[in-house]
């Protein structure tokens, strides 16, 4: 069984970012201490020392490599929670009462960048259905929500993105998703 306090309250934190089209950014994590349910309050203690709060609106569990939902879950347990719009990895979800964060783990800055733009070649257009730089926007930044090792800034021109990644694999597995 896992080792943990009894008289510490809630510490999740929070190892990886998922996307749901219905409930929308999901974090997922281990509880080390205390117990979370659905429909809680809890608190977020975020990596520059505040803490916000916040309330789960949906509550997963895993049963192999499937989710399920769930109404609550205890220390050991690996967990992922919607209700937060603003998280990232390496934070702490907390109780509501006495937030207490976690040390926190710190994700590798990209290392290498390469601009995504539109077709501008003369055959452009005639293949694909979506070939329009705001597509290719939403695309993006839908591959953000879940990939936190991935950055897009904009550019000088509003037909091109530069994506920075930790590596040429990870580039290049965007490209071809």
């Amino acid at each position: 069984p896992p080792a943990y306090d009894e008289s510490t309250p809630l510490q999740l934190l929070i190892t990886s970012m998922d996307y749901d089209d219905y409930v929308g950014r999901l974090a997922i994590g281990r509880i080390f201490n205390g117990s979370i349910s659905k429909a809680g309050d809890i608190s977020l203690c975020r990596l520059d020392g505040s803490v916000v709060a916040g309330k789960v609106t949906m509550l997963y569990g895993y049963e192999g490599l499937k989710r399920v939902e769930i109404t609550d879950a205890g220390p050991g347990d690996i967990v992922a929670l919607a209700g937060l719009e603003e998280v990232a990895i390496g934070e702490t979800i907390s109780s509501r009462d006495d937030p207490r964060a976690l040390p926190a783990i710190k994700v590798d800055e990209p290392t290498i960048a390469m601009i995504f733009s539109i077709n501008t070649s003369p055959f452009s257009g005639r293949d694909g259905a979506h070939v329009t730089s705001r597509k290719l926007k939403e695309r993006l930044e839908r591959e953000g929500l879940t990939n936190v090792a991935i950055r897009v800034e904009p550019t000088e021109t509003p037909d091109a993105f530069k994506v920075s990644g930790r590596g040429e694999l990870q580039l290049a597995i965007l490209i071809e998703m």
